[in-house]
């Protein structure tokens, strides 16, 4: 959840033992969560009772891996709970390094939610369906080959609807790179990343970025490399309906995962710092 710092105003997020603008500490910190497992071993046993395949999702839980595109947890030998995360290019970004478990361990947690979120988004969409999980979802077995066809049709028909979409001008949510600036369209509202302020404002961009947006979209997850602050950091970010329709009524039920769905860590985005 992101709060108000009690000294500059900007916005932070809960779990941020200092505000990343100003520096005071943040009195109001989340710890963890009710639920949340306290220790390593109870996360681990938590991933076990729901079938979490961790090796397909690239999350180490009590391991030091060095390997690239990674996410972990452990113990060091000075006794400090360190959360990691390896990049594509095999750099380490430290999530948390200290001797607080039950923090660390929620940390962790909180980035094995979210990715399970993105996973379920991604099947959904590229099912074609809209339900929520698999407990919503239908079988299909019995649709005749008729069906199947139209499906098929409907299916090509929409996504050449959105690629003549896109190619007008219609924007994504997501960072955009033009004549040197990093942009962030948001419900079709545009945002500009300011690197002396080091934060986003609202912006009026000129006429070619907004009729060919395609040709200057970066990409929908935040990347170091765009050269400007995270805009979900900033205080003009809205969770999308999608991701809340997924994440305000999350239950345990929501962790469990089936055997037989594949899990792919190819997209999650490896190359940010968390």
């Amino acid at each position: 959840m992101r709060i108000q710092c009690d000294y500059c105003g900007q916005y932070i997020r809960d779990t941020d033992a200092v505000c990343p603008h100003c520096g005071a500490p943040n009195d109001g910190m989340m710890r963890s969560a009710a639920g949340v497992p306290k220790t390593i071993g109870e996360l681990q046993e938590f991933c076990r009772a729901h079938n979490l395949p961790l090796a397909q999702m690239r999350f180490f839980l009590g391991q030091d891996i060095p390997d690239a595109r990674a996410f972990g947890i452990f113990r060091d030998d000075d006794g400090n709970f360190v959360v990691y995360k390896n990049k594509s290019d095999g750099s380490r970004a430290v999530r948390y390094r200290g001797g607080d478990e039950a923090y660390a361990v929620n940390e962790i947690f909180q980035k094995m939610k979210e990715e399970i979120i993105k996973q379920r988004q991604r099947k959904a969409s590229s099912s074609g369906g809209t339900t929520r999980s698999r407990r919503a979802s239908r079988s299909r077995r019995g649709v005749s080959g008729q069906l199947v066809w139209i499906l098929v049709i409907c299916y090509f028909i929409a996504m050449l609807f959105l690629f003549v979409a896109g190619r007008l001008g219609k924007t994504h949510n997501g960072y955009y790179n033009y004549n040197g600036n990093t942009y962030y369209s948001q419900s079709d509202t545009w945002y500009q990343y300011d690197n002396s302020l080091l934060d986003w404002y609202p912006v009026t961009v000129d006429e070619e970025l907004q009729e060919n947006a395609s040709d200057y979209y970066a990409g929908s997850n935040y990347s170091s490399s765009y050269n400007a602050g995270d805009f979900s950091d900033s205080e003009y970010y809205q969770e999308s309906a999608q991701d809340s329709s997924w994440s305000d009524d999350w239950d345990d039920s929501d962790w469990d995962w089936d055997s037989s769905d594949s899990w792919d860590s190819g997209s999650t985005d490896w190359d940010s710092d968390w």
